[in-house]
């Protein structure tokens, strides 16, 4: 016998939910996506952070992508 699986359509709608508050960072000069910020929300200006990029091996201006 093998037991049938119920998938709770609520919980993936939450988590689908929780993933519309993470925001990607992007390096300015290698565009390369190097962070995953939580954004609350009503914040509508983008956030610029100066973050250490591995590729570029130094501290970069990183903005947040559309």
């Amino acid at each position: 016998m093998t037991k049938r699986v119920n998938f709770d359509t609520f919980n993936k709608a939450s988590e689908l939910i929780k993933m519309k508050d993470k925001t990607v960072l992007i390096c300015s000069e290698c565009l390369s996506r190097n962070y995953e910020i939580k954004k609350t929300t009503g914040h509508t200006v983008r956030q610029e952070l100066n973050k250490y990029c591995p590729k570029c091996k130094k501290h970069t201006l990183h903005k947040e992508s559309k």
